[in-house]
């Protein structure tokens, strides 16, 4: 009896890493599939032109609002 609850457990758990691993291969093969590939142009200027001003913004913001808490 404890023999084929041993086979059963291991059995389970391979079931459960091929699936996980199958799992993380079908998410990642589908983003990339589905979403435009960026130049590395196009990735300067999203962080020049939009990612900068907006993470300045928000430390101005944050700062301000540690100060005024003061």
């Amino acid at each position: 009896m404890n023999k084929g609850v041993g086979i059963l457990e291991m059995t389970m758990g391979i079931f459960i890493t091929l699936t996980k691993a199958y799992l993380f291969l079908f998410i990642s093969i589908t983003i990339r599939w589905t979403l435009p590939r960026m130049r590395m142009d196009q990735l300067l200027n999203l962080g020049w032109k939009f990612l900068l001003p907006i993470s300045l913004g928000n430390l101005l913001l944050t700062t301000s609002s540690q100060l005024v808490s003061l």
